[in-house]
């Protein structure tokens, strides 16, 4: 028989799934399902039920910290010295409060802290059937010399004002970076990524399968670049490359920036590259603010 089911995803999502009787292990949406000569109509995943979560832990200079989130967004600033404040809000739908309470109770946090690496994962537990779902949403303020290590699902990956190395891996949905200064390793898959750097003073990597990429640099910043895009152009502005590409649609740039330094390596399957030099001077570097994560 034919059939039809119309979705509509909260504008908190970047990336969602309506299924028709079968949960969609970890995905929170809002669905109405009509199924033409059939038992089910107009099923409204309405009920939710959330719950909020927070832990501070003790850190070491230059320690690591590590986030795995299965559904949903993470957010790091720059915080205290020496201290990690956690912050997450974890929230389930279903067709009724009853069930949405059952789904939250299958989401768990766990955490595993040690005086030099802090490690906070969503885990779901649940593994039964029918509509709804679940999504975890993390705000975090490490130290600015934190080592930061974020991965994560149907959601947005951000960082601001952090010194310290940086890895952060998404599938649907996104990464951006703000005010980085310290060595970066970005990979997305159907995400776009956004990293604009304060300072280049170490490699930095960023690549996308199936998204844009876009980055900033200090037009003064010694760097080797090296950028590709398969499948859409590289646009440059703001900088002088060695090769005089800059400003015109290319899909491969080799270039020595002022005379060259840490490896700018810039990768893209199917999407744009757009780098920008821009005029604020590598050595006016933000102190970054001490902030504390709120629960959204």
């Amino acid at each position: 028989m034919p059939q039809s089911v119309a979705c509509s995803l909260p504008a908190a999502l970047a990336a969602g799934l309506c299924v028709a009787g079968v949960f969609a292990g970890g995905v929170l949406s809002a669905c109405d399902v009509t199924i033409k000569d059939g038992d089910i109509k107009n099923v409204s995943v309405q009920a939710h039920a959330s719950q909020e979560w927070s832990r501070q832990y003790p850190l070491t200079p230059g320690g690591i910290v590590e986030i795995v989130n299965g559904n949903g967004s993470i957010e790091v600033v720059a915080g205290k010295p020496g201290v990690v404040d956690v912050a997450a809000v974890l929230e389930a739908r279903a067709m009724s409060e009853t069930r949405a309470k059952e789904l939250l109770s299958s989401v768990k946090v766990e955490e595993s802290a040690a005086a030099d690496h802090i490690r906070v994962a969503t885990v779901f537990t649940f593994r039964g059937r029918g509509p709804g779902g679940f999504e975890s949403n993390y705000k975090i303020a490490i130290p600015a010399d934190a080592r930061l290590e974020m991965t994560g699902n149907n959601g947005t990956l951000k960082a601001d004002g952090l010194q310290g190395h940086v890895k952060a891996m998404v599938v649907n949905g996104g990464i951006e970076l703000t005010s980085m200064s310290g060595t970066i390793d970005a990979a997305a898959v159907n995400a776009h990524v956004s990293a604009k750097m304060s300072q280049v003073t170490g490699p930095v990597r960023l690549e996308s399968t199936n998204g844009r990429i876009s980055l900033e640099i200090p037009k003064t910043a010694k760097a080797t670049l090296n950028a590709r895009s398969v499948n859409g152009g590289i646009t440059v502005s703001g900088l002088t490359t060695s090769d005089e590409a800059s400003g015109r649609r290319i899909r491969t740039l080799e270039s020595q920036l002022n005379g060259g330094g840490p490896e700018i390596d810039v990768r893209v399957t199917n999407g744009r590259i757009s780098i920008t030099g821009t005029e604020r001077p590598e050595s006016m570097v933000e102190s970054p603010g001490v902030r504390s994560p709120e629960p959204r």
